[in-house]
C-alpha cells in the first residue's frame, strides 16, 4: 500500500495530522452536531468514532450529540456510537443490536429518510434550520490532494456533508489503495448532463478549502463485518426466480432490448447473488444503484454494462473480491463509477432511464404494501433509498423469503408499518415464485400473491383469509379480526 507521503499530496497538510485523541479533544464538540460517511458497512470512521468511546470510558464524559449518518456502518462503529451519547440520528440504519435497542426504548431520536431527500436537506442547509449547522465531518479518505479528498470505497453523502460541516476531519485509510480515478463527483444539479451509466461529469475528489480541514487522522483498520450474511439456498433460490423473471420479460417486452436498461440490485446477500444468475438471462444492463457488492464488479462482461453505485461492499466470504479490487482498482476505472447519493438516487436521472429496481422487504401484505423497517413496533434497519428507486422505476420488483428462518410467514394479511406502498410495487418474489401485479385490482393482487408467493405452510390460511374479503363491501377490503386471528397463530408479535 502507499505511504503516507504518497497519500497527502500537499505537503503542507502533514501539519495537520493529529493522534484520534487530540482531534477529539480540541475539534469534537461535547454539545452539537457530527457528521460521519460510510455506507453498507464500507468506508466508514473506525479511529474517530472510536477515540470518543476511549474518551468517554476514561474520563466519564460524555458527549449530547445530533448524529448525522450516511448509511449503516461497521458494527464496531455503532457500538462506539452506542457509548458516546447520541441524542438524534439521522437517518436509521444500524446493523448493531445494542444501538436497536437505544433506539426501540427511545434512548435517542431517530428520524429515518429516504436517502435522496435526506442527501438534499444536508445539501441545501435544511438541516442548518433545523439543528444548526453541522460542526464536524468526519470523511474516510484514501488520499489529499491540493484541492480537496480523494475518498473511499463508499462515496455515499461525503460530498453533501463536507458542503454542510464547519469543519472536517479526514480520517486517512492506509489499508485501500489510493482510489483515484474512481469518483465522479459532481453537485445535484448537474444532474441533468448523466445521460448513461458511465458517463463522468465532474471531479475525481471532493473538492474542499484547505482551511476546512481542521485536521487529519492516519487509519490502519480496514472495514469490519457487518450485519449482512453470505446467502442462503432460500436466498439462492429468490435470486434464481428473480433472473427467470427477468428473462422472460426480456423475452416479451420490447422496452427491455433497448439501450439504456438499468438495474439497481439492492443491498444484501439475495442482491449479490443475482449477480451470477444475470448472465443466464436474456437481458443487458447497466447497474445503477446506490450500492453494489463487489460480486457485480465480477460479473461485469456479457450482461453487465457497466457500474454506477454510491459505494462498493464486502459480503462475508468475498475477502478475495476485495483484495483483488484493491489490487487492481486501475482497470476497472472505464466501467464502475462511484457517485454521490443525491445523483444515484436523483428521480430526474432514475426516470431517463428503463430501470428496474430489486427491493427486500421484512414482510409484504397481500396488496402488496411492504414493510422494510420494522418487527412489530421496533425499528430493525433504515428505509435507505427504497422509494426514491421504487416510485421512479420502470419495474419495481419487492425480492423476499416467503418466511424467516424461525418459521415466520413474512406473506401477511396486513402490515401494521408500511413503508413501500403497493402502488409501488409491480412484482413481488419469494423462492415459492413470483407474482406479477401490474394492471390488476387489489384482491385480484392479494389472490395472485397467496397462491404464487406464499409458503404452503400458510397458504391455506390466507386464502380463507381471502375469502372473507370477497364478501365484504369496498375496493381494498381489511378485516381486522381475522388479521389478529391469523397473527397469533402464527406468532407474529405487534409488540
Amino acid at each position: 500500500m502507499s505511504s503516507l507521503e504518497e497519500r497527502v499530496r500537499d505537503k503542507s497538510l502533514l501539519e495537520k495530522i493529529i493522534d484520534p485523541l487530540e482531534a477529539v479533544d480540541k475539534i469534537i464538540p461535547r454539545k452539537g452536531s457530527i457528521a460521519f460517511s460510510g455506507m453498507s458497512n464500507t468506508g466508514y470512521s473506525k479511529v474517530i468514532v472510536e477515540a470518543m468511546k476511549k474518551h468517554v470510558l476514561e474520563t466519564g464524559e460524555e458527549y449530547s450529540l445530533t448524529v448525522y449518518s450516511a448509511g449503516t456502518a461497521g458494527i464496531d462503529h455503532e457500538e462506539a456510537l452506542s457509548i458516546i451519547g447520541v441524542k438524534r440520528r439521522y437517518p436509521f440504519g444500524a446493523s448493531s443490536k445494542t444501538t436497536r435497542m437505544l433506539v426501540n426504548k427511545r434512548r435517542y431520536q431517530v428520524s429515518d429518510m429516504w436517502l435522496y431527500k435526506y442527501n438534499m436537506w444536508l445539501y441545501q442547509g435544511v438541516f442548518d434550520r433545523i439543528n444548526g449547522k453541522i460542526d464536524v465531518a468526519v470523511i474516510e479518505a484514501t488520499g489529499i490532494t491540493e484541492d480537496g479528498i480523494i475518498p473511499s470505497m463508499s462515496l455515499d453523502a461525503a460530498p453533501a456533508m463536507v458542503k454542510a460541516a464547519k469543519k472536517v476531519i479526514v480520517e486517512l485509510s492506509l489499508v485501500k489503495p489510493i482510489l483515484y480515478g474512481l469518483h465522479d463527483i459532481t453537485g445535484p444539479n448537474d444532474a441533468w448532463r448523466i445521460k448513461g451509466v458511465l458517463d463522468r461529469v465532474g471531479s475525481p475528489i471532493i473538492r474542499i478549502p484547505r482551511s476546512k480541514i481542521a485536521a487529519i487522522v492516519v487509519s490502519s483498520r480496514d472495514d469490519q463485518r457487518g450485519h449482512y450474511t453470505g446467502g442462503s439456498i432460500i436466498d439462492e433460490k429468490v435470486a434464481e426466480n428473480i433472473a427467470r423473471f427477468l428473462d422472460e420479460e426480456a423475452e416479451s417486452d420490447p422496452n427491455l432490448r433497448r439501450d439504456n436498461i438499468t438495474l439497481q440490485p439492492g443491498a444484501g446477500p439475495i442482491a449479490s447473488i443475482l449477480s451470477s444468475k444475470i448472465v443466464e438471462t436474456r437481458l443487458r444492463v447497466g447497474i445503477w444503484g446506490e450500492v453494489a457488492s463487489l460480486r457485480w464488479v465480477d460479473a461485469l462482461g456479457d450482461s453487465v454494462d457497466g457500474i454506477s453505485a454510491s459505494v462498493l461492499y464486502t459480503l462475508p466470504g468475498d475477502e478475495r473480491l476485495k483484495e483483488e479490487f484493491y489490487g487492481s482498482y486501475e482497470e476497472y476505472r472505464d466501467s464502475v463509477v462511484l457517485r454521490p447519493q443525491y445523483i444515484s438516487n436523483n428521480p430526474q436521472i432514475l426516470t431517463r432511464y428503463t430501470h428496474i429496481t430489486v427491493q427486500q422487504a421484512i414482510e409484504v401484505d397481500v396488496y402488496g404494501n411492504a414493510n422494510i423497517s420494522h418487527i412489530g413496533s421496533s425499528l430493525y434497519g433504515g428505509v435507505g433509498g427504497s422509494g426514491d428507486h421504487a416510485k421512479n422505476s420502470y419495474i419495481t420488483i419487492l425480492a423476499l423469503p416467503s418466511r424467516t428462518s424461525s418459521g415466520i410467514p413474512r406473506i401477511v394479511p396486513y402490515t401494521f408499518h408500511t413503508d413501500l406502498a403497493e402502488h409501488d410495487v409491480d412484482v413481488i418474489v419469494t423462492e415459492q415464485g413470483w407474482a406479477d401485479l401490474r394492471g390488476l385490482s387489489p384482491l385480484e393482487r392479494a389472490k395472485r400473491i397467496i397462491e404464487k408467493c406464499a409458503h404452503p405452510s400458510y397458504k391455506d390460511d390466507l386464502l380463507e383469509y381471502h375469502d372473507t374479503l370477497t364478501s365484504m363491501r369496498g375496493h381494498q377490503p381489511i378485516n381486522l379480526e381475522e388479521i389478529l386471528k391469523f397473527m397469533e397463530k402464527h406468532g407474529i408479535n405487534l409488540s
